[in-house]
């Protein structure tokens, strides 16, 4: 019976870390060598909405803030 039970943990554990992983997509379009802690961005609030699906306070803080790549103006679409 301690067999059979060992080698069900054991299974288990070797599936878990054999499962391969996606990368969420949000991070495909992240790059973090492009924030810039020295940027000091302004307060004005002129929505983008990154590539990551968040909205940002303005261009600014979504590039140097968050190091999104790309984004569109306008606040994102509410997720329902």
């Amino acid at each position: 019976m301690k067999t059979l039970v060992l080698s069900s943990i054991g299974a288990l554990l070797l599936a878990a870390c054999t499962t391969p992983t996606t990368p969420a997509p949000s991070t495909a379009c992240v790059d973090a060598s492009l924030k810039n802690p020295a940027v000091l961005c302004t307060a004005d609030y002129d929505p983008v909405c990154g590539c990551d699906g968040k909205t940002y306070s303005n261009a600014c803080n979504a590039t140097n803030g968050a190091g999104v790549k790309s984004f569109t103006k306008g606040a994102c679409p509410d997720k329902k």
